[in-house]
This record gives structure tokens, sequence and C-alpha cells, in this order.
């Protein structure tokens, strides 16, 4: 069965009833927790809020099954990190999406590798502790890991009940990378899916840096080849969580600013259009692939 989860990022103003109270209206099976500054749940006030939060939503008949840290959280020695992990590890959530490690121009590739993979021993040992698996998301742009192969430079070699893929259609689409081949890299890993789609659009801006840019749209309406990557998953019995993240913008600046959200008047009405419709989609071609 699928468990659709929608990334409570654009839920910051709601409390924690409210959070479930708007998820459950909208038909999803949960939350992919957003664990910031400024949320309801956050890295301060984790330890005394989550346990009792996820405990709410569990009474709403929704479930928790992933949190998603802020874009720069990448130290697992944070002490608000590990209380977020030992919380987590307390209320039931299996898996925490650590932040990113961004790439400069001018830095040497490996270099980053290498001390990405430390900080990642470090999320292995802190999740063989507290029993919640460390999951890392794939970001297009300058972020390492951006696909699926970089991801792999990043988690070949580790425990992958410890250390976990979280693949983003959406970003995926915009990498370079064929889905089912990248699938097929971190299949041993996986964990979630990002259940988001994009596509490029001409610009018209002789200033951008080229002529074609990217922008996230409703799923189906880009370039992820849906179909094929639902019977993939499925004939391989993926039981994680897919999270409806409801981004649809082609704001370049926001979709360059990780961890970014359009807050413009048509980019939050496309956003209560999306979110059903994504959902909708997402079901309906899951049941065909699963029917046959």
């Amino acid at each position: 069965m699928m468990q659709a989860v929608i990334f409570t990022k654009i839920f910051q103003e709601l409390g924690v009833e409210e959070t479930g109270e708007r998820v459950k209206e909208l038909g999803f099976d949960g939350v992919d927790l957003a664990v910031r500054p400024g949320f309801c749940v956050s890295p301060a006030n984790a330890p005394e809020v989550l346990p009792g939060a996820v405990e709410v939503w569990n009474g709403m008949g929704l479930v928790a099954p992933l949190i998603s840290l802020a874009v720069d959280a990448n130290d697992p020695a944070d002490p608000e990190t590990i209380g977020v992990f030992e919380a987590a590890g307390e209320a039931g959530v299996g898996l925490i999406k650590v932040g990113y490690f961004p790439y400069t121009v001018g830095e040497d590739y490996w270099s980053l590798v290498s001390a990405a993979r430390a900080a990642l021993e470090g999320f292995a040992q802190l999740s063989e502790r507290t029993g919640v698996r460390t999951v890392y998301h794939t970001h297009s742009g300058p972020n390492l890991g951006s696909n699926c192969a970089g991801l792999m430079h990043l988690l070949r070699g580790f425990d992958p009940a410890l250390i976990g893929a979280y693949v983003d259609m959406g970003h995926m689409a915009v990498e370079g990378e064929d889905d089912e081949m990248g699938l097929a890299m971190v299949k041993d890993y996986l964990a979630a899916i990002g259940a988001k789609d994009a596509r490029f659009i001409e610009l018209g801006d002789p200033a951008a840096p080229a002529p074609w840019g990217k922008h996230f749209v409703f799923i189906g309406q880009g370039a992820t080849p849906w179909n094929r990557v639902l019977t993939l998953l499925n004939s391989w019995g993926f039981d994680g969580p897919f999270s409806i993240h409801g981004e649809y913008t082609s704001d370049q600046t926001v979709i360059a600013t990780v961890g970014g959200l359009d807050m413009a008047e048509e980019a939050q009405r496309l956003r209560a259009e999306g979110i059903e419709s994504d959902l909708a989609f997402l079901r309906s071609r899951w049941a065909d692939v699963t029917d046959n």
C-alpha cells in the first residue's frame, strides 16, 4: 500500500493539531515533518514536543515516518540535531532527512566528498544509537548527491540500515540521469521518494546564465516517466513514504535558493490546486501498477 505524506514546510504557520487537521482534510496518510526553526516542532523544542505531536497525529489516524531537518543541518555533533534524533527514536519516527553538503565553484570535489562521508559516519553512529535511519535527499544544483550517481559517492559502503537514499523525482528530472538506472544505483539504500515533477522552460531573459531554466510543475506534467518509475518501485516491493512537497514555480531565484519556497500569489494558488492533483495522480498511477 502506498504511504503518501505531505512535506509540512508549506504549513509553517500551523500548530500541531492544526497541521494534523489540515493533512487529514487533504487526504494524506501523514506527514514529512519539517523540524526547523519557526515550525511547531523545531530543533530547540523537539525533545519536549515531538513525541506528543506524533501521538496527536497517530490519534488522528496519521503517520509520521519522516522528518526533514533544515538544509544546513549536516553536523552529527550538533546538540539540537542529536536531540531531534533522540526524540524521533522515542516517538517512533523511522527516517530523518539531514541537510545538504554544498559545492562551491573552485573547491576540490573529492575533498568535499571525503568531508561529507566523515559527517555521514557520525550520522550512522547516531542512527545506530537512536534507531532512526539517516537519509540524504537528491537536490538539483550545486549540492553533493544531486542525482543518484552523485548520491552513491556519499552512500556507498555505509550500512543501508543506518544511511538511506531519499530520491526526489522532480530534482532528478532536471539533473540529466535516467530515472530507472539512477534508482537501480541506490536500490539497496532506497528509503523515501520525493513526489515532485519538473521540466525545463524557456526563460526569454538574455541576462540569464542559460536560455532555459527549471520549472517545477504538477506531477505528471514534467519529465518524470511516472508509470515506469512506479512500476519499478512496485516490482521491488518498495514501501517507503512518497513525500509530496507542493512546490510549483519557475522563479529561478527561488529554485536556486536551497530550501526556498515561492510565496507569490500565483504560486500559492497553484499550491492549493497542485497538492490535490499530485495526490490523486500518484494514488491513481500506483493503483494501476499494483493491479497489473
